[in-house]
């Protein structure tokens, strides 16, 4: 589970489900252009919704 300790970003694996995007089995994050679950590859591929997971993560929005 990736979580906030005060002003510290604490990423840790996760399990491997399906990328909703690709359909590939993997660790995914919900950095996809609508928020979906994707795998490294496919969030790399949007770079603008990378952006915005990666804002959410270092501002404290962070559910996951």
């Amino acid at each position: 589970m990736t979580k906030r300790i005060g002003d510290v970003v604490v990423i840790e694996g996760e399990p491997d489900r399906r990328c909703e995007l690709c359909g590939k089995e993997d660790e995914c994050r919900p950095a996809g252009p609508k928020g979906e679950q994707v795998c490294f590859e496919c969030a790399q591929k949007d770079q603008a919704a990378l952006k915005r997971y990666a804002d959410r993560l270092f501002q404290g929005g962070l559910t996951q």
